[in-house]
């Protein structure tokens, strides 16, 4: 499985050791990209959920 190396326990006991991996991951978190904002809302209406999906089937 891809995400089993991620989940590996590791211990990081030298202190240069310890600023590296908090400076990789802060540039790790700098280089994400940002979350795509969809249009749309939630439907709670069971009126509403119904006529969707009628219009779904046709």
């Amino acid at each position: 499985m891809a995400t089993s190396s991620i989940t590996h326990n590791f211990v990081v006991s030298n202190p240069k050791s310890v600023k590296r991996f908090v400076a990789a991951i802060d540039e790790a978190d700098r280089d994400r990209t940002p979350k795509q904002t969809l249009p749309g809302r939630q439907l709670t209406d069971p009126k509403e959920i119904l006529a969707l999906m009628a219009k779904r089937k046709k």
